[in-house]
């Protein structure tokens, strides 16, 4: 009796412990983002790699990693290059290429969330452009991640926000792309280029008096040290869902298709989150810590674009290339310029 019991549970174990490894992933990838834990942001990402395990019936796991646990996006837009780290919610790094410049920092290109959205999507105009600059750095994009609509945060309201010709005096940290620089001067604003980690320090001990470089969710980090949100509308931040594409053009057909599904219903739901989020944390700054915001009228956002776009496009002719360049002008409406 003994016997036959010992038998029976050695054949339940093997059952057990057979069955748990068929249902094993296939495939495990590594994917970071620069966003903190329990963010939105982060949300969505852990959204994305649960459409992932469900369309691919479990055969991939994704792996979230947040708050730059794999490296910042410079960093990581070469560990994807070399399948060290296999995907990514990744920034263009225009480091390795300067038609990248246009793939992630290329100010009023679009000036709202509309534009963007037509421009971004699959079958925009930007899209299909953006994704061969992609391909040329073996990355395999698969959907745009859309951040929001960007603009800047200071201490203190500057004279005249509005109006670009007006001089600010007011020392402001900027992303360490050079259009970055050449744009908030355009604006009125004496540009800092700052890495983002020393960002709050520079402003709590005076450095710079405020930073741009994304959209209202970015200025809620500062919340403690900035008192004013300017909408600039300077850019529409976007990332992208990708992966090695040595290691994509190994999957199976079926397991490229579900993954591309994951993708582009992940990133429609992310839309769908930019359209409020960008508004909630304005309310949020405002509400909550006592902000001031100023959304820029029309004509105010105009003027911005109008000498940004006549003083700082002709210096990204080069960067770009005459075709590249070109094309951005006519679909971007700008030829005036």
């Amino acid at each position: 009796m003994r016997k036959i019991i010992a038998l029976a549970l050695v054949v339940t174990l093997v059952l057990v412990f057979g069955a748990a490894a068929s249902a094993a992933p296939k495939w495990t990838f590594k994917m970071g983002h620069a966003n903190p834990a329990e963010t939105p942001y982060d949300q969505s990402a852990r959204k994305f790699a649960d459409l992932v395990f469900e369309k691919t019936k479990g055969q991939v796991k994704v792996n979230i990693f947040p708050n730059n646990q794999l490296g910042d996006w410079t960093e990581t837009f070469e560990l994807i290059s070399r399948g060290v780290v296999e995907m990514g919610f990744q920034i263009a790094n225009a480091q390795y290429d300067p038609k990248l410049n246009f793939a992630y920092y290329m100010p009023y290109v679009v000036r709202n969330i509309e534009e963007g959205k037509k421009a971004y999507s699959p079958g925009g105009w930007a899209f299909d452009i953006i994704k061969g600059l992609w391909l040329a750095h073996d990355i395999q994009p698969l959907a745009v991640w859309p951040v929001g609509t960007a603009g800047l945060s200071v201490k203190s309201m500057p004279p005249s926000p509005g109006d670009p010709y007006v001089k600010k005096n007011m020392k402001i940290r900027v992303m360490g792309i050079a259009a970055c620089s050449l744009t908030y001067e355009a604006l009125g604003y004496i540009a800092t280029p700052i890495p983002y980690a020393e960002v709050y320090t520079a402003i709590q001990t005076g450095i710079v008096e405020g930073q741009m470089g994304g959209p209202p969710f970015q200025a809620w980090s500062f919340r403690d040290v900035n008192k004013v949100w300017i909408q600039y509308n300077d850019y529409f931040e976007t990332h992208w869902v990708t992966i090695n594409k040595a290691i994509w053009d190994k999957l199976p057909a079926d397991i490229q298709k579900a993954m591309q599904e994951a993708a582009n219903e992940a990133s429609a739901i992310r839309w769908g989150q930019v359209a409020t989020e960008d508004e909630q944390y304005r309310k949020i700054l405002k509400d909550d810590f006592g902000w001031t915001i100023v959304m820029l009228s029309d004509k105010e956002l105009d003027a911005c674009a109008k000498k940004v776009r006549k003083e700082v496009w002709p210096k990204m002719k080069e960067l770009l290339g005459a075709e590249l360049y070109t094309t951005v002008r006519i679909n971007s409406g700008s030829m005036e310029n």
